[in-house]
């Protein structure tokens, strides 16, 4: 009995160390090292490839959308360019400083005994915001993602990136043939690739605000245009507005605001995921897939720390593996479109919320 006490405070010392709270402390989801978007709450094989799934810890930071090695616990400004810092979803693991080569998904104790640090890893499509101010899209090969900007009357410029949203090699980027439509039944502008391979731009007819227009481009030579339709409400501008608001569109994604404080019991924290699985519900039902991740994720958050406020409840870990994969889920489809799949993640978040409002209640 001692033994098992003394382990639990260790481990308890370990986590406070690395800082990462047991609320922080995400479960440990099931993912394809081939396909990042193939998301499980339990060990199993791919659904596309077949390969075995491997554990991951999906975790939310704040992080600088030009130097990806600031992460933060909370909003605020790149200590390096002072930039607002905007949300990316990572992978937690935890290392030691004298060996790098360590790199478990549980925290534990280095072999010189200090507590292992927490380290976080860039996850393939875990950053979809924007850089340079514009509209930001995943390509439907879900590899690809592209920003449009308006940066002035007349000028229309599409930056292209690859899945860990880093800007597209070279040469890859001559492989990349892309035009713009104004108006449907047009002629189209080419979006040419300027000398520095940083972006594509075309001059097009001075559109009044707000200005619509649709690029179509492929990424190769033997690939099939894809569309890309564009609503730019003002001018676009490279350093983003702080402390942007959600916005409840499908074009462009807005930071979301952290999850309203919930006061008083584990009741109180139900009460505020049943408004965040309301407003996912309105989302969906509206259409307004690229929206979906505010709410969605800030449940994930509720239900963990209705999680761990709720201690000696192993009941409660099924409804809330089924949130945070959900909710994980919801993001990713959101941001392609997907409907169909859409409309089956919220199926799966509403019956885990309803099923974890049901065992609080019997508390």
């Amino acid at each position: 009995m001692k033994a098992r006490v003394l382990a639990m405070l260790l481990a308890a010392a370990v986590i406070a160390a690395a800082g990462v709270s047991a609320a922080q402390l995400a479960p440990i989801s099931w993912t394809c090292p081939m396909h990042p978007d193939v998301l499980d709450d339990r060990k199993g094989k791919c659904s596309v490839c077949g390969m075995d799934l491997e554990p991951v810890r999906l975790v939310t930071v704040w992080t600088c959308p030009v130097h990806g090695v600031i992460f933060e616990p909370e909003p605020g400004k790149c200590r390096i360019c002072s930039r607002q810092l905007v949300t990316a979803t990572m992978a937690l693991t935890w290392t030691c400083a004298g060996n790098k080569q360590v790199n478990q998904i549980e925290p534990g104790v280095c072999p010189d005994g200090s507590p292992m640090a927490a380290k976080y890893s860039p996850r393939p499509h875990g950053d979809h915001n924007p850089k340079h101010g514009g509209i930001f899209f995943m390509a439907p090969d879900n590899w690809h993602h592209i920003e449009g900007t308006y940066p002035a009357p007349g000028r229309f410029r599409v930056f292209i990136y690859d899945e860990f949203s880093k800007p597209l090699a070279l040469s890859k980027a001559r492989q990349v043939r892309a035009r713009v439509v104004t108006k449907e039944g047009l002629a189209s502008t080419p979006l040419l690739l300027v000398r520095s391979g940083t972006f594509f731009e075309a001059r097009i007819d001075q559109l009044p605000l707000p200005a619509q227009m649709t690029a179509k481009i492929s990424f190769g030579p033997d690939d099939k245009e894809s569309r890309f339709d564009f609503a730019f409400p003002s001018y676009s501008k490279d350093q983003p507005a702080p402390s942007p608001a959600p916005v409840s569109t499908s074009s462009g994604r807005a930071q979301p605001s952290p999850a309203a404080p919930a006061e008083g019991d584990v009741a109180a924290l139900v009460s505020e995921l049943k408004t965040r699985e309301a407003e996912v519900n309105s989302l969906v039902k509206s259409g307004a897939f690229g929206s979906l991740y505010v709410p969605a994720l800030q449940a994930k958050d509720l239900a963990l720390e209705i999680q761990a406020k709720a201690a000696n409840q192993p009941a409660l870990e099924s409804p809330v593996k089924q949130i945070v994969v959900s909710a994980y889920l919801l993001d990713s489809y959101g941001d392609l479109g997907d409907r169909e799949k859409i409309h089956e993640a919220s199926r799966t978040f509403s019956a885990a919320v309803s099923a974890l409002e049901t065992l609080v209640a019997r508390r």
